[in-house]
C-alpha cells in the first residue's frame, strides 16, 4: 500500500478527481498506474524542500498527544481521582475526551460537576498523583527526536504551546529528554489565556521576532488548528494524536501529516 506522511489542503481538488475517476474505472491496472502516480508526483514536490534551511522560522508545538503520547498516565491519575471519591472509573478513550481545556475542564467532565471549590480540590488531587507518575508509560511519538533535532539543526526556534500546566509540562519533557529542543514552553497561566485564544501565539512570535508568515503550529486537537487560524498563521495536525484524521479533516488545517518525519517535507502555504 502507498502511503504519504505529508497532506497539504491545496491538493484536495486532485483528490476528488482522482476519487471520481477510480470511481469509473474497471480495469484495476489502470486504477493501480492512476494512483502510483498521483502519489508519485506529491512525493516529489514534498521532497525536493528537503535538506534546506526550514520553511519557517517558529514551530509551535502541543504537547499531549502531538509531543508526547500521555494518554496511559493521564487516565490513571484520573481515575485515581475517581477512585479517591468512589467514583467508577473510565476508560482510556473516555478520559482522553476529557483532555484539552485544562484540567478544570476535565475534573468538571469527569465528575459533571461545576461547583468551582470541589473542582479545585479534584484538580490538587490530580496533580499530586499525575506530578509523581507523568511517565509512567508516556513516551514521545516516534521519529519525534529526529524531526526536532534536525530542524533545529537547520536553525529553526522551537517552542512548545499546551493547555496543559507549565509545571507539568516542563516535567514531562525533561523526564523524557526531549526539554532541550524548545526555547519556550509556554503554558496557559490563566483559564482566559487557553487555546484558541491566540494571545500567547502571538506572544511568542512578537518574542522571537518573527512573522505570522513564518510560524507554523503544530497539534492533534481542534484548539490547536482554531488557535492557529485565530492567530493567522499556518497549522499542521498530526493524525497519530488523539482527535483522528477524519475530525482534523473537518477543521481544515493548513497541511495533515500522518508521522513526524512528515513535517520535513511540509511546503510553503503561499507556493
Amino acid at each position: 500500500m502507498l502511503f504519504l506522511s505529508c497532506h497539504h489542503e491545496s491538493h484536495s481538488a486532485s483528490r476528488n478527481v482522482t476519487s471520481q475517476a477510480w470511481s469509473g474505472f474497471t480495469d484495476t491496472r489502470v486504477d493501480l498506474r492512476l494512483c502510483i502516480s498521483t502519489v508519485y508526483m506529491r512525493i516529489i514536490r514534498a521532497t525536493s524542500l528537503q535538506g534546506g534551511m526550514p520553511v519557517f522560522d517558529l514551530y509551535l508545538f502541543d504537547l499531549d498527544g502531538t509531543l508526547v503520547d500521555t494518554r496511559r498516565d493521564i487516565a490513571e491519575a484520573v481515575n485515581h481521582v475517581l477512585q479517591l471519591h468512589a467514583r467508577p472509573v473510565a476508560d482510556v478513550v473516555t478520559v482522553i475526551s476529557w483532555v484539552g481545556d485544562g484540567l478544570d475542564d476535565m475534573m468538571k467532565r469527569a465528575f459533571q460537576t461545576d461547583e468551582g471549590e470541589f473542582v479545585d480540590e479534584l484538580v490538587d488531587d490530580f496533580r499530586s498523583y499525575y506530578m509523581d507518575h507523568c511517565t509512567d508509560f508516556s513516551h514521545i511519538y516516534e521519529g519525534c527526536s529526529e524531526t526536532l533535532t534536525s530542524l533545529h539543526e537547520r536553525g529553526a526556534h522551537l517552542s512548545v504551546l499546551t493547555n496543559k500546566p507549565q509545571d507539568l509540562s516542563l516535567e514531562i519533557l525533561r523526564r523524557l529528554g526531549t526539554l532541550q529542543y524548545f526555547d519556550r514552553v509556554v503554558g496557559p497561566g490563566d483559564a482566559d489565556l487557553r487555546k484558541p485564544n491566540p494571545s500567547s501565539l502571538l506572544s511568542l512570535i512578537r518574542d522571537i521576532g518573527t512573522s505570522k508568515e513564518r510560524t507554523l503550529m503544530v497539534g492533534d486537537s481542534r484548539n490547536d488548528i482554531l488557535v492557529a487560524r485565530n492567530a493567522g498563521v499556518a497549522s499542521c495536525g498530526c493524525t497519530f494524536g488523539y482527535l483522528g484524521r477524519d475530525a482534523l479533516l473537518e477543521l481544515k488545517p493548513t497541511y495533515l501529516i500522518e508521522t513526524w518525519p512528515g513535517l520535513l517535507l511540509l511546503s510553503d502555504p503561499a507556493s
